[in-house]
């Protein structure tokens, strides 16, 4: 694609690199672009016309076929859904690239939707200019997915692990296997079959875990539920979590382990006292996943973003598949920034740092890029 003008190279490189290596858009395909409307306009679901006009042009440069389609759903908190026009452009499409903050493929049914339909689900969180002229966005999504799938080595079941940071996290448990027909093993690239592709690249699989028990200190939570529980996504005190096989005991702290608390007793009454269940720990993978309030304003989707570093290690709170009764999954996450995970003999990560961004493939992946963001930490900018 040329960079043509009004378009930063760096906009150029991310967007190639997103519809070449993560989509994978061929001539003659039936490509659906979607986007949230209200994202300028106030809401959540920050989304600017100027990129979904690139991304089309883009598609189209390609030989393909771009078709968007602008969504205006607002959020009802536990009365969520899918708009029926996804589920129509499912049966004509073979790409679909979602721009949402609400529509989370991992709550809802659209990921499995996709993958019955034959379509791949692309999930583009570089959503306005400046997101897609960052160093996060333009980190090679080559050298991203081979640190995913380095760094699910050490996942094996039977495997003891323990977790430990400075904050006074401290878990002990073993790895379960595996019980989702996506992950048929944890260490899997995303290929073709597979649910959604974020763009940039963002966790590896969730790994599942029993006979875990002790505590976990979290400061963070993923921002997609921390609006419903009422609370910052970056808190003010931590939340202490005493785990006993694989069940929440006790949630102390100030004023945010207190909103949990209620919230998650008005979810019982919801769902049911799986609320309670602590069945799944993993990681984001992106060793550049953090911007500015220069580059993004808004706090949620900058915590969303940081939710994919790689030092960000995070717990799932009952993370229950969806029910009749209560049709989402709850993804709310405790992340913490600086833990000591070790599985087996096998150190995942060393006090925040994830350890596959040193293995010799990802390194090796790493120089075919000299000129793009990678391992190292972005020059800071004021």
């Amino acid at each position: 694609m040329q960079t043509g003008e009004g378009m930063p190279k760096g906009v150029a490189i991310a967007i190639n690199d997103l519809l070449d290596n993560c989509a994978e858009i061929k001539a003659g395909e039936e490509v659906v672009i979607m986007a949230h409307l209200d994202g300028m306009h106030g809401g959540d679901n920050l989304v600017d016309p100027q990129v979904i006009a690139w991304l089309q042009a883009a598609v189209q440069y390609r030989r393909a076929n771009a078709s968007i389609l602008w969504i205006d759903e607002p959020l009802k908190p536990h009365a969520r859904r899918i708009p029926p026009m996804i589920e129509a452009a499912f049966d004509v499409c073979d790409v679909f690239i979602i721009h949402s903050f609400d529509l989370s493929a991992e709550e809802f049914t659209i990921s499995t939707d996709a993958v019955a339909h034959g379509v791949r689900l692309v999930r583009n969180f570089a959503t306005t200019p400046s997101l897609l002229n960052s160093s996060w966005a333009q980190t090679p999504h080559e050298l991203l997915a081979q640190i995913r799938y380095q760094a699910c080595s050490a996942f094996e079941e039977g495997k003891p692990f323990q977790l430990t940071d400075d904050n006074g996290t401290c878990l002990e448990g073993t790895i379960a296997p595996p019980n989702n027909p996506i992950f048929p093993t944890y260490k899997t690239w995303r290929k073709s079959g597979f649910g959604a592709r974020p763009f940039p690249e963002w966790v590896f699989p969730p790994i599942n875990i029993k006979d875990t028990s002790g505590m976990f200190v979290f400061d963070r939570m993923l921002s997609w539920w921390s609006r419903f529980v009422g609370v910052h996504p970056v808190f003010k005190e931590p939340i202490r979590l005493t785990i006993e096989k694989n069940r929440i005991k006790k949630i102390e702290g100030g004023e945010e382990a207190t909103r949990l608390r209620q919230f998650l007793a008005d979810m019982e009454k919801r769902k049911d006292d799986s609320v309670y269940d602590f069945p799944i720990i993993h990681s984001g993978v992106h060793p550049q996943a953090e911007v500015g309030p220069y580059q993004c304003p808004s706090a949620l989707y900058r915590r969303m973003i940081e939710h994919g570093h790689s030092c960000n290690v995070h717990a799932h709170i009952g993370a229950q598949p969806p029910t009749a009764k209560y049709p989402y999954k709850m993804h709310m996450t405790a992340d913490t920034r600086t833990a000591t995970w070790r599985v087996g003999g096998v150190l995942v990560h060393d006090r925040g740092r994830l350890c596959a961004l040193d293995h010799p493939e990802v390194l090796a992946v790493a120089k075919k890029y000299p000129d793009r963001p990678g391992i190292d930490p972005a020059p800071v900018r004021y």
